[in-house]
């Protein structure tokens, strides 16, 4: 009989691991899972700045299908500044002594472009295509042969249109003047 019990001890005790082992690791997946956070910040995947941060209160037990989560009065969204790089295309590249000459023309410019945007544009290119002596930061393709011809060989109306859509000028690789639109601003040296 001794043999029986050792047998049948053997077989419980593997039974026994066999609801153990699973059940402990439940538990455990349950009590990692189940964290007490005070806040949950969601960040978009649309590429917007804001970040909504909301402060979460426990609710009470309830009898029906309701939630049990609600939002404490407290809920804020705040608005996060991430540096964002308008889209752009070098249209024209022309191999200089000095360096090479860019016309560069921005990409979705219906949402609007500031001055630090083409600040932006202007520094990443200088970095990412140097080097460069000159360059013309445009928002329309359709300039292209006006901004590279001889202003004294454009008659008024190319003037206008090449002035409505001319946005910053580089030269001498350094020298920054904002054109067009932006003519107001001031003009910089990069790396002053």
């Amino acid at each position: 009989m001794t043999a029986e019990l050792d047998a049948d001890g053997v077989r419980l005790k593997v039974m026994r691991m066999r609801f153990l082992i699973p059940t402990l690791i439940i538990v455990l997946l349950l009590a990692a899972c189940s964290g007490d956070d005070e806040e949950t910040t969601t960040l978009p995947e649309d590429g917007s700045s804001t970040a909504t941060t909301l402060a979460i209160g426990g609710g009470g037990s309830d009898t029906d299908d309701s939630s049990d989560t609600t939002v404490s009065e407290d809920s804020t969204t705040t608005t996060v500044e991430t540096p964002t790089l308008p889209g752009y295309d070098i249209v024209h590249r022309s191999p200089g002594d000095n360096g090479d000459l860019l016309v560069v023309v921005l990409q979705d410019v219906a949402d609007g472009v500031t001055d630090h945007d083409l600040e932006q544009v202007i520094l990443d290119v200088v970095d990412t295509f140097g080097p460069v002596a000159e360059a013309h930061i445009l928002d329309d393709a359709s300039v292209l042969d006006l901004v590279l011809a001889d202003p004294a060989d454009l008659s008024d109306e190319q003037l206008a249109d090449l002035d409505a859509h001319y946005l910053l000028r580089l030269v001498d690789g350094t020298s920054v003047s904002f054109r067009g639109p932006f003519e107001d601003v001031p003009g910089y040296e990069i790396g002053s």
